[in-house]
C-alpha cells in the first residue's frame, strides 16, 4: 500500500529531473506557459466549458508529477466561474494518476518558480496526502474543483476506474514522461481504457508526436489532429473520441454504482435518519446544488450510536492489504481532511491528539509486530513505540509497545453532525424534520414517495436511507444479513492521573482524555440486542475489561463509575463492511442474476434493475472513520461523477454483494 516517491533533482534551470527516466517534468523554457498552450488550449477548454451544459467537467491526466497541470486547470476554472457564476457548468472534476509520487518538499521547491499560482500551490501543500496506493480524494471547495489523486501503476489502477455507460471523462492530459523515456506507459492497454473511458465527443492533447502513440490513440477510435508544439517541440497532438461502435464501459455490471438516476441542480432527495451518516450525505449533496429533506424519527439529531459525547478516531488496520484495511485507510484519510475543514469553520469538541492501540498481551504485540514488519503502511500514519515511547506519548506510564496513529484522536459526534448540518443549512437547501417516522415508501418512475407516521407525505427524486439499526425494521432491508450489537459506554469522571492523559488508548476497550471532567470508557458488544437502557452489569464489564487489560498499570485501580452511561445500538453486516449504494428490489435482483450458479461469468450478467432507493448503513462501530468517504462516494455516484474508491472497494460496499454471492452459490437466503 506504501507508494515509492519519487528521486529527483534539480538541473541548472532550478527544473525538477526524475532519476529514474532521466526527464523533466516540465520545460525549462516556460512549464506554466507549456502547460497553458498543451492541455488548456490544445483541449480547447475556455470555449468548451463556456459552451457545456454540464454541471461538471472531468479531466483525467497521466502523471501528476509537481501538480503544475492540476493547478493550471483549477486556475483557469476559477477564471471561468467568476466571470460566469450562473452558467450551469459549476464543479471541475481533476483525476490525475502517479506512479512515485513527489515528497512535500521537492513539490514545493519544483512550484516555487511560479510566481502566478501561490494562491494555488499553498491550497495544494495543505491537503497533499502521505504516499500511499490508492485513490485520495481533495476538495478545493472555493475553487469548486475536486482532485482524485491516484497513487499507483495506470495499467493496475485504470481498469478499476467505474464509468457511466455514457463514458466519464471529458479530457485527457497525456504527460507522461516521454515515450522514449517511459515506454512502459504509453501501450495499446492505456489507449484501450481510454476508450472505455471517455465521453463519445471526450478529447485528449499530448505534448508528444511519437508515432506509437499516434498509431494507439487512432486504434482505439481517436481522430488525431497534429498540432504545433511548445518552445522547441515541433509537433504535438490533440484529438477527439470518436469509435465506429459504442464501447464496453463496465467490466463487471452486477456491481455497476452507477444505475442510480442521475441527478441535477434542482433534484430533491430524501435522507431518512439523522446520524452521521445521513448528516455526512446531507452535507456533500446541499453543497452540491440539490435541494435535501432530513427525515429522523427521534427528536433531534445524533439520538442513535452517533449521540455519544466521545468517540475514538482512528483506522482499523491490519497486516495485508485486505479489502477492509484498504477501506479502512483510505476512509480514515479522508475524513481527518474533511473534519479539519468542520472543526475549523464551527465549535466541534475534538482532539487529533493521537491514539494508542496498545500491545497489552504477547498476542497483541505480535500482531502489531507483523503489521509494521509487513512494511504496506506509511509511517505517517502508523509506527510502532516501544513501552518508554508509549507512556511519554500518553502522558501515563504504560509498560506497553504500541501502534501509534499521530493522525487520530478524538472528536464529538453530536457536535459533528450539528457542524455537517450548519454548512448543509448555508446554502439554503436543507430541510431538517424531527419526530418524523417513515411508514410506508412507494418507488415510481419518475420519483420516490413517503408516508409517515405523523401523517405527512414527501415526495423525492431519490431516497437514502440512513436509519442505523432502525433499518432491521424496514421491509427494504429485510433481505440484507443485518447484524444489530448493542454498545455501553461509560462516561468516568477524571482523577489526578487520568486528567494527565494525553491520548486515546485502545486494547480490548478504549479510553479518551477528559471532556468536560470526564473520560469515555467503552465498549461492550452485545448481538442482537435492541435495548438502549445503561446496564450496571454492563458498567462492571466495562471497568473489568480495562482492568485485566491495564494489570500492569498502578493508575488503573483508580478508574471509578458513578453511573453515568449511554447506551446504543450500532449496525453491521457479517462481513464488518458499509452498505453503500442502490438498495434494489431483492426479487427482481435474484431472477436477473440466477444463471451466475451455474457458473456464467459477471461480465455477461446484465446491468442491475434501476432504482431510486439507495442506503448508506452498517457503519458498525467504525462510523467517524467511514461515513464521510462514503458518504462521499454515495453521492458522487448520485450525481453521475467521478468515485473516489476503485473497482474491488466499491464491489466489497455495494449492498448487492449479499445476493450476488447468494446467486453465485444457489441459495436463497443468507440470513
Amino acid at each position: 500500500m506504501k507508494s515509492k516517491t519519487a528521486t529527483v533533482h534539480f538541473n541548472a534551470a532550478g527544473t525538477p529531473v526524475a532519476n529514474d527516466y532521466d526527464d523533466v517534468y516540465f520545460s525549462n523554457d516556460s512549464g506554466i506557459d507549456e502547460t497553458r498552450h498543451v492541455f488548456i488550449a490544445g483541449n480547447d477548454l475556455p470555449a468548451r466549458w463556456q459552451a457545456c451544459e454540464q454541471r461538471s467537467f472531468v479531466i483525467a491526466e497521466t502523471g501528476f508529477g509537481t501538480g503544475l497541470n492540476f493547478l493550471v486547470a483549477m486556475q483557469a476554472f476559477q477564471t471561468f466561474r467568476h466571470a460566469n457564476p450562473d452558467h450551469p457548468l459549476q464543479h471541475l472534476y481533476f483525476i490525475s494518476l502517479e506512479k512515485f509520487p513527489l515528497c512535500r518538499d521537492d513539490m514545493s521547491r519544483a512550484l516555487s518558480a511560479f510566481p502566478a499560482l501561490q494562491e494555488q500551490a499553498r491550497t495544494l501543500d495543505a491537503q497533499y496526502p502521505v504516499a500511499m496506493h490508492g485513490c485520495h480524494r481533495l476538495e478545493f471547495a472555493d475553487a469548486s474543483v475536486t482532485l482524485d489523486l491516484w497513487m499507483g501503476d495506470a495499467h493496475e489502477l485504470l481498469p478499476s476506474w467505474a464509468c457511466p455507460s455514457a463514458g466519464l471523462i471529458d479530457a485527457w492530459f497525456l504527460d507522461g514522461f516521454a515515450p522514449s523515456k517511459n515506454p512502459d506507459m504509453w501501450t495499446d492497454a492505456l489507449f484501450d481504457q481510454m476508450a472505455r473511458l471517455t465521453k463519445v465527443g471526450g478529447s485528449f492533447a499530448t505534448f508528444t508526436a511519437a508515432g506509437v502513440v499516434k498509431r494507439g490513440l487512432a486504434a482505439s477510435g481517436f481522430t488525431i489532429t497534429k498540432r504545433k508544439g511548445f518552445g522547441r517541440k515541433r509537433d504535438m497532438l490533440t484529438g477527439q473520441f470518436t469509435p465506429e461502435t459504442e464501447p464496453v464501459r463496465e467490466p463487471q455490471p452486477p456491481y455497476s454504482p452507477y444505475t442510480l438516476p442521475t441527478l441535477d441542480t434542482g433534484d430533491h432527495v430524501v435522507i431518512v435518519g439523522a446520524g452521521l451518516a445521513g448528516a455526512c450525505c446531507a452535507q456533500m449533496l446541499c453543497e452540491k446544488g440539490i435541494k435535501v429533506t432530513l427525515l429522523e424519527q427521534g427528536q433531534a439529531p445524533a439520538g442513535g450510536a452517533s449521540g455519544n459525547p466521545q468517540g475514538g478516531f482512528y483506522p482499523q488496520l491490519h497486516g495485508e492489504a485486505s479489502h477492509a484495511s484498504q477501506l479502512q485507510a483510505h476512509s480514515f484519510l479522508y475524513a481527518r481532511r474533511h473534519y479539519d475543514t468542520l472543526t475549523d469553520a464551527y465549535p466541534v469538541a475534538h482532539d487529533f491528539c493521537g491514539v494508542l492501540q496498545l500491545g497489552f498481551n504477547a498476542a497483541s504485540q505480535n500482531r502489531h509486530e507483523k503489521l509494521i514488519a509487513a512494511q504496506l503502511w506509511p509511517e505517517t500514519l502508523v509506527t510502532l513505540t516501544d513501552a518508554e515511547s508509549t507512556s511519554a506519548l500518553a502522558g501515563v506510564p504504560l509498560p506497553f509497545p504500541a501502534l501509534s496513529i499521530a493522525l487520530g484522536g478524538w472528536l464529538s459526534p453530536p457536535d459533528l453532525i450539528a457542524a455537517m448540518l450548519q454548512s448543509a443549512n448555508k446554502t439554503g437547501l436543507l430541510t431538517c424534520l424531527y419526530d418524523t417516522q417513515v411508514r410506508e415508501v412507494t418507488e415510481t418512475q419518475h420519483n420516490v414517495e413517503l408516508v409517515c407516521t405523523n401523517g405527512r407525505h414527501f415526495r423525492g427524486d431519490h431516497l437514502i436511507l440512513a436509519p442505523g439499526h432502525q433499518a432491521i425494521s424496514l421491509p427494504a432491508f429485510a433481505p440484507v444479513p443485518l447484524r444489530p450489537v448493542r454498545g455501553q459506554v461509560e462516561a468516568v469522571p477524571t482523577t489526578p492521573v487520568l486528567g494527565k492523559l494525553k491520548q486515546v488508548l485502545c486494547h480490548k476497550g478504549y479510553l479518551t482524555p477528559a471532556l468536560n471532567g470526564r473520560h469515555a470508557l467503552g465498549s461492550t458488544y452485545v448481538k442482537q440486542d435492541t435495548d438502549t437502557s445503561p446496564r450496571q452489569q454492563e458498567s462492571a464489564a466495562n471497568l473489568t475489561t480495562h482492568q485485566q487489560a491495564l494489570s500492569g498499570c498502578d493508575w488503573i485501580t483508580s478508574l471509578q463509575h458513578d453511573g453515568q452511561a449511554r447506551a446504543a445500538v450500532r449496525l453491521g453486516v457479517p462481513d464488518h463492511q458499509p452498505l453503500c449504494g442502490a438498495l434494489g428490489e431483492i426479487d427482481k435482483q435474484r431472477r436477473l442474476y440466477s444463471e451466475l450458479q451455474k457458473g456464467k461469468p459477471l461480465s455477461m450478467m446484465p446491468l442491475p434493475t434501476a432504482t431510486r432507493i439507495s442506503t448508506l448503513t452498517a457503519l458498525g462501530s467504525r462510523g467517524l472513520t467511514t461515513a464521510p468517504l462514503m458518504a462521499q462516494t454515495l453521492t458522487s455516484a448520485l450525481l453521475g461523477a467521478p468515485l473516489p474508491l476503485p473497482a474491488h472497494l466499491l464491489h466489497a460496499i455495494n449492498p448487492n454483494r449479499f445476493i450476488i454471492r447468494d446467486c453465485i452459490r444457489g441459495r436463497q437466503d443468507t440470513r
